[in-house]
């Protein structure tokens, strides 16, 4: 007779086996990529690495980082260059637009030579063939209005076709194409993870999708506004739609009330978000103990 295994036993697979792959998903957040940089240690530290990495925007320049060199070096590294990090490097003027600025032509308010300033600093190699795990990052492309990924080529061009947010800079043209920051189409690219074989994601979501937000006071606002909107939903779309037998965990953020334009404080929140990371972890490992027990509990009892 055909033994049928309780559903908490089915949820994460028994049979057959199958290879596990572990996925750093990286999320983007401008000035909140400070966070990964804290969730990274915690992940390292408990000898998690991935297998593969995907990143959108500033999750792009982190997720390429670590997948160059996925050791605790780095991760100080890259809270190094965060620590130092000044706004006006990467928001010239602040990002508030002057009459000037509105008034004048051309594709964006500010130029990203500062962004790539920063993204050449931070990445020790220049190409995809040259990281030492496998990483994808996405941009829009404007002219399709779909998703494109990363994954062969110079690598500085794809981080900055993946974070060149629309109207703050300028579009980034490769062989032809003009792009977009991904979050446009895909910020928190989880499914991609699962398109590539993932089994474990560990997803480094920085967009404080649940914080409550202010009543829209001025136009720039009103487009921030639409912007998290069409992100938030399709993070919980997607997230809902992953298959029963992917394992997850969202690792917390903590409540980071700055603007995406403000980049001080991001030692501070990087330990913050190192704390509540570690605490998550170390719930998620308890969690597979149990399950593990269960199921060995189950088998001895119904094979007896």
């Amino acid at each position: 007779m055909a033994r049928h295994l309780p559903d908490f036993l089915t949820r994460r697979g028994t049979a057959p086996a199958r290879v596990e792959r572990t996925a750093f998903v990286l999320s983007g957040g401008a000035s909140k990529g400070a966070l990964q940089v804290g969730m990274l240690r915690a992940l390292l530290e408990r000898r998690i690495r991935p297998d593969v990495v995907v990143g959108c925007s500033v999750g792009a320049m982190n997720g390429a980082a670590i997948s160059a060199d996925p050791s605790l070096a780095m991760v100080g590294r890259l809270q190094d260059e965060w620590l130092d990090l000044d706004d006006d490097e990467i928001f010239p003027s602040g990002l508030l637009p002057s009459s000037v600025h509105l008034a004048r032509k051309g594709e964006s308010l500010f130029s990203a030579d500062g962004l790539r300033a920063v993204v050449e600093r931070v990445l020790p190699v220049r190409d995809f063939a040259r990281l030492a795990v496998p990483f994808q990052c996405v941009a829009t492309d404007i002219g399709s209005a779909r998703a494109h990924w990363f994954r062969s080529g110079p690598l500085v061009d794809a981080v900055m076709a993946s974070a060149a947010i629309p109207v703050v800079y300028p579009p980034v043209e490769i062989d032809g194409t003009h792009y977009c920051d991904g979050g446009v189409v895909d910020d928190v690219p989880m499914a991609r993870a699962v398109e590539l074989g993932a089994t474990r994601l560990y997803v480094l979501q920085v967009g404080t999708f649940d914080r409550p937000r202010e009543i829209p006071r001025r136009p720039m606002d009103m487009a921030w506004q639409a912007y998290w909107i069409n992100r938030r939903n399709r993070f919980h779309r997607d997230l809902e739609a992953l298959p029963s037998d992917i394992e997850v965990v969202v690792l917390p953020a903590p409540t980071d009330d700055r603007e995406l334009i403000d980049f001080s404080h991001g030692s501070r929140y990087a330990a913050e978000a190192h704390d509540l990371a570690s605490t998550a972890l170390d719930a998620a490992e308890e969690a597979t103990r149990r399950r593990t027990a269960l199921r060995r509990s189950w088998w001895r009892r119904t094979s007896a």
